[in-house]
Order: structure tokens, then C-alpha cells, then sequence
């Protein structure tokens, strides 16, 4: 009687930290123009009860597995109550975060610019691995630019455990193709494509467009930077 009811307990606690959510392109590093990128999170218990939550880091440039695999144990969000956290990403790094979180919380970034008097950045929410391109779908990103005061970023996640590769096809505003590109992705790795257009052989372009695909499920989004200010504008997929 007693092992059945540890067994049930065990049970009620993995359903209920069963959410899972990908925050990419987090980093805290230097960036170009002497930008220098923080990341800032919220974590919102919007339930009633006593929530909990865990974060893992998954650099880009490496296969991720263990970090996807992990049960990291929790911590304690009250109900209705936000935690606010500045340290989840390691001095130098840049990839994903891995949050790990009961039903009802709730996670958003904001990946920030903090070199100068003040600061700027773009928000990024929490996404589901429901929100992910599958193989034989094509993510789109619009409104990439590439101008002596614009360029685009664009990062790309493999949130599953098989090594995959991500293919990207930049095409201008009459939908003629400039080019296209295959990635090979580690498991749980993160590709970040800084001033994509370039490595597109793009030297000047606006209105311009990226399909992002793979045989793998990915998270693609992208980022206009104004080289001005600095200041990024998220793009995220349509599919």
C-alpha cells in the first residue's frame, strides 16, 4: 500500500511539471558595434497553488542531449507571484533556454543591449515545442534587410534528440531565390546566422524573405538590427 502510494505521488509530480519551453538566442556577450547582449527573465505563477520551475542552459555551437534529457528539480514559485532572474545565462555564452516548469507558469525574456547610456531589446517569449517547423514544413521569415543601417540575424533550434539538418533559402520580393544554405544541427543545438544576407552574398537588400526547413523539427526566428542604435526587431516564423 505504501509503494503504490509513493508510486502515485511520483506519478502526480512528473505530470505536474510536465510543461517544457525554448527560449532561444539568449546571450551575455559582446556583440558587434559595441553592443554588449544581457538576458533578463520573468517567471509568472498565474495559478492558485504553488508552482515550480527549472532552467537549463544549452550552448549553441555543441550537441545538447544531456541538457535536454536532464529533470532538473524545481524551485518554488508562489502562487501569483514572478521571479525575476539575470543570472541564467554564463558570462561569454549564447544558445537556448530550457525551461522546465509546472502547468499554469509562465516564462518571457528580454534580450537586451545595455553598452551606453541606456538600454534597448527585443522580448522574447517561452515557445512550446508545438511551435516548431516539422520536416515537410516551411517557416518563413519576412522582412529581412540588409542596408547600410539594417541587418538580420537569424537563429535556429533543434529541440530534439536526433542530429538533424536545417536548410535556410533567402529569396528577394518578386520571390526569386538569392541563395540557400544546409546546416547540419546536433541534437539540442543552436545555430545563430549573424547578418545572414551577407553570408547570402546579399550586399544590399530590403524586403527580403527567409524559408527555413529541416528533418528535424526547428525553432527559427530572426532579428532586425539597426546598426544606429543597436536596437533588434524580432521576427518570428509564419507556417
Amino acid at each position: 500500500m505504501k509503494w503504490s502510494l509513493l508510486l502515485g505521488a511520483v506519478a502526480l509530480a512528473a505530470s505536474a511539471a510536465a510543461e517544457e519551453f525554448f527560449i532561444p538566442g539568449v546571450a551575455q556577450r559582446q556583440g558587434q558595434d559595441g553592443a554588449w547582449w544581457n538576458t533578463e527573465v520573468w517567471i509568472t505563477n498565474t495559478t492558485p497553488s504553488t508552482g515550480g520551475y527549472a532552467v537549463v542552459f544549452l550552448p549553441s555551437g555543441q550537441g545538447n542531449v544531456e541538457g535536454l534529457q536532464s529533470e532538473p528539480v524545481l524551485e518554488d514559485v508562489p502562487p501569483g507571484a514572478t521571479v525575476y532572474r539575470t543570472d541564467l545565462v554564463p558570462a561569454g555564452g549564447v544558445g537556448v533556454l530550457r525551461v522546465v516548469c509546472t502547468t499554469g507558469v509562465v516564462a518571457y525574456a528580454r534580450v537586451f543591449n545595455a553598452a551606453g547610456r541606456g538600454s534597448f531589446g527585443q522580448g522574447m517569449p517561452a515557445l512550446p515545442r508545438s511551435m516548431a517547423v516539422r520536416p515537410g514544413e516551411i517557416a518563413h521569415l519576412v522582412g529581412l534587410r540588409r542596408t547600410p543601417q539594417f541587418r538580420s540575424n537569424v537563429g535556429i533550434f533543434n529541440p530534439s534528440t536526433d542530429n538533424g539538418v536545417a536548410r535556410v533559402r533567402v529569396l528577394n520580393a518578386r520571390g526569386e531565390v538569392l541563395g540557400e544554405q544546409p546546416y547540419r544541427l546536433a541534437p539540442g543545438g543552436y545555430l545563430q546566422l549573424d547578418d545572414v544576407l551577407h553570408a547570402f552574398q546579399v550586399s544590399r537588400g530590403e524586403n527580403l524573405r527567409a524559408e527555413v526547413s529541416g528533418s528535424v523539427p526547428l525553432l527559427a526566428f530572426a532579428a532586425v538590427i539597426d546598426a544606429r542604435s543597436g536596437a533588434p526587431t524580432l521576427i518570428l516564423p509564419l507556417h
